[in-house]
C-alpha cells in the first residue's frame, strides 16, 4: 500500500505531505479547488509520460515521492526482485520519486536507483488501481466486458487465454500461407514458363563466380595499355640486368659486394654495409626473375579484347534487365530455382502445410472450447458476487447476469459476453448499455470494481469521483460498500459526497487560493473540528447548527 506522498514545487501546489492510513482515505474539496492535481501525480508515480509545465511558475525543479510498503508475498516485490530495484536495506519499503526541470528534462528513481517511467509503468501494475469518474462508461464496452468477466479467473485461466491468442496467430498465419501456396499453384503453370525461362537465360549466361565482371575490367584495362606495360617493363629488365659493355644495377651491386667481401675480414667495421649489399643483390635478383617471368608471359591477343567486352555487355545487360548486379544475378538463379521446385513439387509442400495447420487448428478448438467452459463457470460466480454487491446498494437481489453468446472464433475465444441488469423488482432486465441510467451505472460499476478488487492481489485502489449522479440512501450504501471494501484493501477516494467522506479512517481537503493573480493550492489532514467544519461545508451549512449536525454525523460512522 502507499504510505505517503511528498509534492514539492508541483503544478500550482508549493509543498504538500499526505500520509495515508491502510483503510479508507478521503479527499474532499471545492469543485475545482485542485483535488485532479494530486490524483496526476499518483498517475506520474505509476509511469504516466512526464511533460512540461509540471513545474511551479516561479520555480526551477518540481519533485513528487512516494513511499509504499510492500510484502513477499506481492507481485511488486518480485518484480523489483527480478529487476535488481529490491531495497536491500528494507526490503518492505520501496521508494518512487520523480523530478521534472522546468524545461521538460526529467529524473526517475526507484529505491534511489536511476531508472525510467517506462519501468514505473510496469512497477505501476502491482501497485495501485486508478477508476476515474468516467471509468464506468467503459462498461458499456463489449470488450470490457470480456475482460473484466477474464480478470476474474485467476492465473490458469489468464495462462488459457495466452495460449489461446498464441494459436490463433498461429493458425492466422498458416492459413495464409496455405492459401498464398494454393493460389500459387493455380497459376503455377504460367509461373513455371516465366521462371524457367528466367533460369534458361542465367544459365546461358554462365555466371559462376561473382568476381568474373571486376576480373574482366581488370583485363581489359591491361589490353588497352598493354603496349605501354610491355616497354615499361623491358626498360626495367634491361636496367637490372644490362647490355653489352654497359652492366645493370644487379651486376653493379654485385661488384660493390664482391669489392667488400676481401676487406671484411682487415676491417669489421665492413661487415654491416656488406650484409646490406648481399640482401640488395639478392633482393635485385628476385626481382629481375619475376619481372623476365612476367614479360614472358605477356602475350598481346588482338581478339581477347573484343571476347572481354562482349562478355562484359552480357553481363550488364543481364544485370540491367533484373535489376541487380553480378553477385545478384547468382544469388537470383538459386531463389528462382528454389521458387520453380516448390511450384513443380506442389503435393509434399501443401501436405506439409496441411499437416502443420490441422495439428494448430486441434489445438485451437481445443483452446477455444476449454476457455468457454471456463468463462461459463466464471460467469455464473461472476453473476453471484456482483448481485450480492449490488443488493447492497438498493438494486434487486439477482440484478446481475452475463450472457455468453456463441460468436465467430477468434483471438478472445468464440463467445460473445454481455452484462445484463435489472435495475428494479419484478422488472424485466437488459443489456447493461440500455438499461442503466448514469447513477445506476456507477453503482453498477462499483458493485463490479469490488468484486474485481477482492479476485485480485493489488493492494491499493484510488477512485475518482466515482459516486456522481448518486445521492441520499443510494450514497449511504455506496459508503457502506466502499467502507467494507477498505477492510480488505487500501482505498484513496476523491468525493463530494458527505456520506463517503465521513467513513474515511483519514481525511484530507484540498484548498486554492488566488492572490495578486497567483494560483496556490494546499492539501492537508482535518481532524476534530477540522474535519467537521469541512464536513459542514460539503453539507451546505457551516453555521453553528451546521457544525453540530455533522459533529453529529461523524459520530454515527458505520
Amino acid at each position: 500500500m502507499i504510505v505517503e506522498l511528498r509534492l514539492e514545487n508541483f503544478l500550482f501546489m508549493k509543498e504538500a505531505l499526505l500520509e495515508f492510513s491502510p483503510g479508507l482515505n478521503v479527499i474532499t474539496g471545492e469543485t475545482g479547488a485542485g483535488k485532479s492535481i494530486l490524483l496526476e501525480a499518483v498517475k506520474l508515480v505509476l509511469g504516466k509520460k512526464g511533460k512540461s509545465g509540471l513545474v511551479m511558475p516561479g520555480e526551477t525543479t518540481a519533485k513528487i515521492q512516494a513511499v509504499f510498503e510492500i510484502s513477499p508475498q506481492l507481485g511488486a516485490w518480485d518484480f523489483l526482485d527480478k529487476s535488481g530495484y529490491l531495497n536491500e536495506e528494507d526490503p518492505n519499503s520501496l521508494t518512487i520519486s520523480r523530478t521534472f526541470k522546468m524545461e521538460g528534462s526529467e529524473k526517475v528513481f526507484v529505491n534511489g536507483i536511476m531508472t525510467s517511467a517506462a519501468f514505473l509503468k510496469d512497477l505501476g501494475k502491482f501497485l495501485m488501481e486508478i477508476h476515474g469518474q468516467n471509468d464506468h462508461q467503459t462498461l458499456l464496452f463489449a470488450e470490457t466486458q470480456r475482460r473484466l468477466l477474464d480478470r476474474t479467473g485467476g492465473e490458469l485461466h489468464l495462462k488459457h487465454l495466452s495460449e489461446l491468442k498464441i494459436l490463433y496467430e498461429d493458425r492466422k498465419k498458416l492459413s495464409s500461407e496455405f492459401e498464398e501456396l494454393r493460389k500459387r499453384i493455380c497459376a503455377g503453370a504460367e509461373k513455371i514458363r516465366e521462371l524457367q525461362e528466367i533460369i534458361r537465360e542465367l544459365q546461358d549466361l554462365a555466371l559462376e563466380s561473382p568476381d568474373e565482371e571486376t576480373n574482366l575490367k581488370e583485363e581489359a584495362k591491361r589490353l588497352v595499355y598493354f603496349e605501354q606495360i610491355i616497354g615499361s617493363l623491358q626498360t626495367a629488365i634491361q636496367a637490372l640486368s644490362g647490355e653489352d659493355d654497359n652492366p645493370g644495377a644487379v651486376s653493379l651491386v654485385y661488384r660493390a659486394k664482391d669489392a667488400l667481401k676481401h676487406a671484411v675480414n682487415n676491417d669489421l667495421k665492413l661487415n654491416s654495409p656488406f650484409d646490406k649489399l648481399d640482401s640488395i643483390f639478392i633482393e635485385l635478383q628476385d626481382i629481375q626473375n619475376q619481372l623476365c617471368k612476367m614479360a614472358s608471359e605477356c602475350q598481346y591477343d588482338p581478339d581477347r579484347n573484343s571476347i572481354i567486352q562482349a562478355r562484359l555487355a552480357e553481363i550488364s545487360r543481364c544485370s540491367r534487365k533484373f535489376r541487380t548486379d553480378a553477385v545478384g544475378l547468382i544469388d537470383l538463379k538459386k531463389t528462382v530455382q528454389r521458387e520453380v521446385d516448390e511450384l513443380t513439387a506442389p503435393d509434399a509442400t501443401m501436405k506439409n502445410l496441411q499437416t502443420k495447420l490441422d495439428e494448430v487448428e486441434s489445438k485451437y478448438f481445443y483452446s477455444i472450447k476449454q476457455v468457454s467452459t471456463e468463462r461459463k463457470k466464471l460467469s455464473v460466480k461472476l453473476a453471484k458476487s456482483v448481485s450480492d454487491e449490488m443488493s447492497r446498494l438498493g438494486f434487486p437481489s439477482e440484478g446481475f447476469s452475463l450472457d455468453l453468446k456463441n460468436c465467430e472464433p477468434g483471438q478472445y475465444g468464440a463467445e460473445f459476453i454481455e452484462f445484463v441488469v435489472s435495475v428494479n423488482p419484478g422488472g424485466q432486465g437488459g443489456p447493461l448499455k440500455k438499461i442503466a441510467s448514469g447513477g445506476e451505472l456507477s453503482r453498477v460499476a462499483l458493485a463490479i470494481k469490488k468484486v474485481l478488487a477482492q479476485s485480485d492481489e493489488l493492494p491499493t485502489l484510488l477512485f475518482d469521483e466515482i459516486d456522481s449522479g448518486i445521492g441520499g440512501t443510494t450514497a449511504q450504501a455506496v459508503a457502506k460498500s466502499l467502507k467494507s471494501l477498505s477492510e480488505k484493501k487500501q482505498v484513496i477516494l476523491v468525493t463530494h459526497l458527505h456520506q463517503i467522506a465521513k467513513e474515511g479512517q483519514k481525511h484530507f481537503t484540498v484548498d486554492k487560493t488566488v492572490n495578486d493573480g497567483t494560483t496556490k493550492i494546499q492539501i492537508h489532514e482535518v481532524q476534530g473540528k477540522g474535519r467537521e467544519a469541512e464536513i459542514a461545508r460539503m453539507l451546505g451549512t457551516s453555521d453553528s447548527a451546521g457544525l453540530a449536525y455533522a459533529r453529529s454525523i461523524l459520530k454515527e460512522k458505520s
